[in-house]
Parts: structure tokens; C-alpha cells; sequence
């Protein structure tokens, strides 16, 4: 079996089922989707910082301003855009939002403003808050902007069959990883989307995305700490995204991206036996964001005894497809 990746440089959950006429009713529906205007499809929120502001202060002023330039900058066909308003704390308040990287301007602009209305609602006042809608990400602070936490992940309530699970997700991680690694390593947008086939007639879809400013040693610790946790929130099922600050991955069944370039392909092996194959199905998961956080052990190792100003991060290869 080939693996066949798609880099690149939207569309509601549907119930999928393993059959043709099922296919042909799903990429007929897709068109309809895809070629229609669609309202911004809330993900998950929270409220970070535990310090609270009062309505009608200078910090509440300065936050909305934020929200309008956030607003105001998604229509420069930009998906990603950071900002800070005011310099003195406390009312400082910092600012950005990420439009996934298939995303036209209109769509990331109503994406954006819908979820700056909906984070001042739902954390009216919180100094700090994160919102993921399905195609763009909108937070602020009044501090330091984590990459990793908080998090969350969201799955699919269906799953394959028990049979299928180990290959599934053997699959699974090794698309996930692949792209993870061609993200990190983009110049400009960080952002990769691929797909993986499954059966004859069905193929696993994924993408991921980080943060555009981020290096390509952060971009590789938020994917990997986000594919890291796919074990554990969503094991064999049938789709599942985990949200980060400043990445996000997902899969699906069907497509769900708008991205249609080169395709790389490799062979596959399909491990047998239950209890080995689970073993291996989550160390290809799991080794990736080990490697990673092995060499950033070294590196700070390597500074201390070193005391050097600055240190280069050897990059691990995922490209094993």
C-alpha cells in the first residue's frame, strides 16, 4: 500500500460510512459546501488567566481595540497577524489571530470577526482567552502568549472497527508526522495538508499548522507534543482535531481541506500481531516528540557547560515514508 501525502500550500463534520453510494452523496454535498458561503463554525474556548478586569476600564478599551484591528487586518488577505495595544501593564493587552492556510480573505475575515465577538462574550472579563473556530484562531493576554497551553482536543464519535484500529492508526501517525515535518520546514506559512489511503476507497485526510513567527524547532515541539496526544483523546476514531495556542492538527475520513497539489508516495508495511503492533502503533506517535525533547535536553546541557550564546538544533528526520 502507498501512503500519498499532499503539502501545501472547509467544510462541516459529516457521518461517514464505508460504502460507494455513500462517496458519491459526500463529494456531491462537498461541491454544494465548498462553493457556498458559510458562517464561522465555533470549536472551543477558554479563559485562561485567572485575573479578572471590570466593564469600562482602560484594559477593556484597549482589548476592544485590539478585536478591531484584528478584525480590520483579516481583510489584507493575511492569515496570520499579531499586535499590541498600549505598553504600560497592567493595560497592556497583546493580540493575534491564525486563518487556516486554505482559507480565502472573506472567509478568515467573517472567521475572525465572528470569534473576537464571541471571545469578548464568552470571557467578557478574563485577561486572557483563546477561541479555535473551524478555520481560524483568535486570542489575547495581557502577558507572555504560551504555545502549548492550553490546550484541547475534540473527536469524532464514531470509530473504525476493532480490526482496523491498529493499522489505522499506524497510518494515521505516520501521515501526521510527515506533515508535521514539512510545515516546520515551510518559509512562510506553516502549513501542510495531506492524505493517506485507508482501504481502496477510503483515505485518511490530515493538516496541520503552526503559528507562522514560530522557528522551526517550536513549530516541531507544538506539533509534536499535539500528534503526542492523539493516543490518549482519540484512538481509533474516526476524526479528531487537538487545538493548541499556537498549532492545531487534524483528520478526518473525508475531505475537508481546499488543497490540491503534488503528491509524494512511499510503501507502507502493515504490522501484525495485536499486542506488538499496538506497541509500535504508539511508539510512532509518541518517538517523534521524544527525539524532540531529547535534543532540546542536550542542547541546554550543552549551553550550561558551554556557556555558549547560542545553540543549533539538530533536526530529526520524520521523513521515513
Amino acid at each position: 500500500m502507498n501512503i500519498l501525502v499532499q503539502t501545501f500550500h472547509q467544510k462541516k463534520m459529516l457521518p461517514f460510512k464505508y460504502s460507494v453510494i455513500h462517496s458519491i452523496t459526500f463529494s456531491f454535498f462537498s461541491f454544494i459546501i465548498f462553493t457556498t458561503e458559510a458562517s464561522p463554525i465555533y470549536n472551543s474556548h477558554v479563559c485562561t488567566n485567572s485575573s479578572k478586569d471590570q466593564p469600562n476600564t482602560t484594559f477593556q478599551t484597549n482589548l476592544n481595540i485590539l478585536f478591531s484591528s484584528l478584525s480590520s487586518n483579516a481583510t489584507n488577505g493575511n492569515h496570520f497577524y499579531q499586535t499590541t495595544v498600549a505598553s504600560e501593564t497592567p493595560n497592556a493587552v497583546k493580540g493575534l489571530f491564525l486563518c487556516r492556510g486554505d482559507t480565502v480573505t472573506t472567509t478568515c475575515h467573517d472567521c475572525v470577526t465572528a470569534a473576537s465577538t464571541d471571545l469578548k462574550r464568552r470571557c467578557s472579563v478574563n485577561k486572557e482567552a483563546i477561541i479555535w473556530y473551524d478555520v481560524c484562531t483568535v486570542r489575547y493576554s495581557n502577558n507572555y502568549l504560551n504555545n502549548i497551553v492550553p490546550s484541547v482536543d475534540l473527536s469524532d464519535s464514531k470509530s473504525v472497527t476493532s480490526e482496523e484500529r491498529n493499522r489505522f492508526n499506524e497510518l494515521l501517525a505516520r501521515l501526521l508526522n510527515v506533515l508535521a515535518t514539512n510545515a516546520a520546514n515551510s518559509d512562510k506559512e506553516k502549513f501542510a495538508t495531506g492524505k493517506v489511503n485507508f482501504t481502496r476507497s477510503v483515505k485518511i485526510y490530515g493538516l496541520v499548522e503552526c503559528v507562522p513567527e514560530l522557528s522551526l524547532f517550536d513549530c516541531n515541539m507544538c506539533l509534536r507534543s499535539a500528534i503526542a496526544s492523539v493516543p490518549n483523546c482519540c484512538d481509533g476514531k474516526q476524526g479528531a482535531r487537538v487545538l493548541l495556542p499556537a498549532c492545531n492538527i487534524r483528520y478526518e475520513l473525508y475531505l475537508f481541506y481546499n488543497s490540491t497539489t503534488e503528491l509524494i508516495t512511499g510503501p507502507v508495511s502493515v504490522v501484525r500481531g495485536s499486542g506488538r503492533c499496538r506497541f509500535e502503533v504508539v511508539l510512532a506517535f509518541v518517538v517523534p516528540i521524544v527525539a524532540v525533547m531529547v535534543f532540546l535536553g542536550f542542547g541546554m546541557w550543552s549551553v550550561m557547560r558551554k556557556r555558549a550564546t547560542s545553540v543549533v538544533w539538530r533536526k530529526t528526520d520524520f521523513d521515513e515514508i
